[in-house]
């Protein structure tokens, strides 16, 4: 481990020139365990009451978004006072092992959400993850621990050289202690943060909220650079759009927010494709990148209006009466002021440094997969191994759990970069056969010839680039008449019976076929199809088989969750985690027909407009599938995700 000492005093010279701005946003921190400090009382009468109040000031440290660790103790606290205290006074007996602590402790919370799941099929999760615990303990014990946060420790930690390992919290540790041993040494810096702390905060005499926050800091810088190369390969008018946001005066005297920033860019980016009715000019409205350019596009805009929804019963759905989805009115009115404020002529990005940008972001690995994908990275290094093992990797799952899109970059993950170069992607259906897979007669002229399926093509590329790893993807894989498709070739896609010498001798070709070593085969399977029979078995046991689950409890999710800054996306994200409940619960569905979580993601900004069409033409038609004969069911779920709108 080589700590560069350098760094930290970088990022430290840079959080005490932003100091005031810093104060303002994150005192609460210190507030927050003052009061807990002064409320906490192991032995209190009334204990669920007692840690209600103790952790009151969290801010948005503990229940936020999806995520309620404090709300489901709390409600364990009402029903099992003495079973949560003792919960907590092991976890705070400083004199055992931490690992023991927060194993028996976790265990303890998830006893108790296993019962209420027998009582409440709406119960769903525990949320009492890592960065949960570590709230609990820096609360009690701020001398002694920080409160983790993986994001932050990932953006971080290889900045300043400490080594990521899997034991995550000892990792973040020497993260945010490399940190305070510089900070401590700076007086100047010492005497700011203890000067800011006034009777309502707690004191921090070990600095570790300092040095915590300092991390924190770090993370929202090096976030914004990379946004900065993201930006760095768009055209310059948006840079410059940025930097117009962000000047300190541009809001009431305060510059916007990252956030907004963020969600104001997009919305110019793309927001328009949204508009009803159409919007017939390029919906990527910075091409309009001059004020005259973009003044005839200003007024088009907003000319339009909304109309009323309407469900697929013909019944009116209430919507805002805004000429434009959300904030977007306001997005026109800033840029075209930009524009015309603009006097400077827009500067171009250089080919070089566009260049440079591509060729950066095009890289892949599993960092990437993780920023991408859904899924842990337990998980994901599970689906390396059985892919690597078995050569062949069928992703399986309920509607929208991103099965399609994880596959891709599966495969871009090994590769290195984001390039389909390595790749073919294709979907079987019923009238997909032998002759478009592996080769087969085509009609030409008056006559018929040879074509090479593309399986069988693909494998030729393959073996003549031994050195680097190919991945053939087939959507809908179990659509297919599967021995139809494959024919001989059910053999030799086995892990081994790959190569040369298990190379068989096709019908009308001299040259002896083999599927080669550097081959992967990558299916997707929707488990809610009823069209489809089962799979093949004799292609089952030449596959391993992974199956994705909707991801609404994953930490990643909900950091995107929290990202969208929308209450009624919370909301909703909840009320779709009910649902999939009572879908599994179903005795004719099951946990095959859940509803997966791609269905909310997007790069636009979630709005109510965008929720409302999620909900009436993407989740009502398939409720509508799956209750065919119980269209009560179908519109009280409409209703009741309507409503929380």
């Amino acid at each position: 481990m080589n700590i560069s000492n350098t760094k930290i005093k970088e990022i430290i010279g840079l959080y005490k020139a932003d100091f005031e701005d810093i104060d303002n946003d994150e005192r609460y921190k210190w507030i927050a365990v003052k009061h807990f400090q002064d409320n906490w009382i192991i032995d209190g009468p009334n204990f669920a009451e007692m840690l209600e109040e103790a952790f009151a000031k969290h801010h948005n440290l503990l229940d936020i978004g999806v995520a309620r660790p404090l709300g489901v103790l709390v409600f364990f606290a009402k029903r099992e006072p003495e079973t949560v205290r003792g919960l907590f006074r092991g976890l705070y007996d400083e004199s055992q092992p931490l690992e023991n602590r927060i194993s028996d402790f976790m265990s303890g919370v998830d006893l108790f959400v296993s019962k209420m799941k027998q009582e409440d099929a709406s119960w769903k999760s525990t949320f009492q993850d890592q960065h949960a615990i570590s709230v609990y303990l820096t609360f009690k014990y701020p001398e002694n621990y920080y409160i983790y946060k993986y994001s932050v420790m990932k953006a971080v930690a290889p900045t300043i050289g400490i080594e990521m390992t899997s034991d995550r919290l000892t990792t973040y540790r020497q993260m945010c202690d490399a940190i305070r041993e510089v900070a401590v040494d700076d007086e100047e810096l010492i005497s700011m943060s203890h000067n800011r702390l006034d009777n309502d905060c707690y004191q921090d005499p070990n600095n570790r909220l300092l040095a915590m926050d300092i991390a924190y800091f770090a993370y929202r810088l090096q976030r914004e650079k990379d946004e900065a190369h993201r930006l760095a390969a768009k055209p310059a008018v948006v840079t410059d759009f940025k930097k117009w946001l962000e000047v300190p005066t541009r809001k009431n005297g305060r510059p916007y927010d990252y956030k907004t920033v963020k969600v104001y860019l997009k919305q110019i980016e793309n927001e328009a494709k949204k508009l009803i009715p159409a919007y017939e000019g390029n919906i990527n409205l910075f091409t309009y990148d001059t004020y005259a350019s973009f003044v005839p596009q200003f007024e088009r805009l907003t000319q339009i209006t909304d109309d009323a929804l309407r469900d697929t019963t013909g019944q009116l759905i209430d919507i805002s009466n805004t000429p434009i989805n959300g904030a977007f009115p306001k997005v026109l009115r800033l840029y075209e002021q930009f524009l015309k404020e603009r006097d400077m002529p827009m500067q171009v990005i250089s080919k070089e440094a566009a260049a440079s940008a591509t060729s950066s972001s095009n890289l892949y690995d599993r960092e990437k997969f993780l920023e991408e994908v859904f899924l842990t990275a337990d998980d994901y290094d599970s689906l390396i191994n059985q892919l690597i093992r078995k050569k062949n990797l069928i992703l399986q799952g309920a509607p929208g759990v991103g099965k399609t899109f994880a596959a891709k970059r599966l495969a871009y993950s090994l590769i290195g970069e984001r390039s389909s170069d390595r790749i073919c992607f294709v979907q079987f259906h019923q009238s997909y056969g032998y002759e478009d897979f592996v080769m087969g007669y085509r009609p030409k002229d008056s006559g018929f010839e040879l074509k090479d399926g593309s399986f069988y093509s693909f494998c030729k590329k393959a073996a003549s680039d031994p050195e680097n790893d190919w991945f053939f993807i087939i959507d809908e894989i179990n659509r297919g008449n599967i021995s139809k498709i494959f024919g001989e070739l059910l053999m030799l896609i086995e892990s081994d019976k790959r190569g040369k010498s298990y190379a068989v001798r096709l019908q009308d070709v001299e040259e002896p076929f083999y599927v080669p070593e550097n081959v992967y085969i990558i299916g997707m399977m929707n488990t809610a199809d009823r069209s489809i029979a089962l799979i093949d078995y004799a292609l089952r046991r030449r596959f391993a088989f992974y199956t994705l689950e909707p991801a609404f409890e994953n930490e990643s999710f909900r950091d995107y969750v929290e990202t969208k800054n929308n209450d009624e996306f919370n909301v909703i994200i909840e009320l779709v985690s009910k649902l999939n409940d009572e879908i599994a619960a179903d005795p004719l569905l099951g946990a095959g027909y859940k509803i997966g979580h791609s269905y909310f993601c997007t790069d636009d900004q979630i709005d109510n407009r965008l929720l409302k069409d999620i909900i009436l033409y993407e989740i009502k038609p398939l409720l509508s599938e799956y209750w065919v004969d119980n269209a009560e069911k179908v519109q009280e779920w409409t209703v009741k995700f309507l409503e929380a709108m």
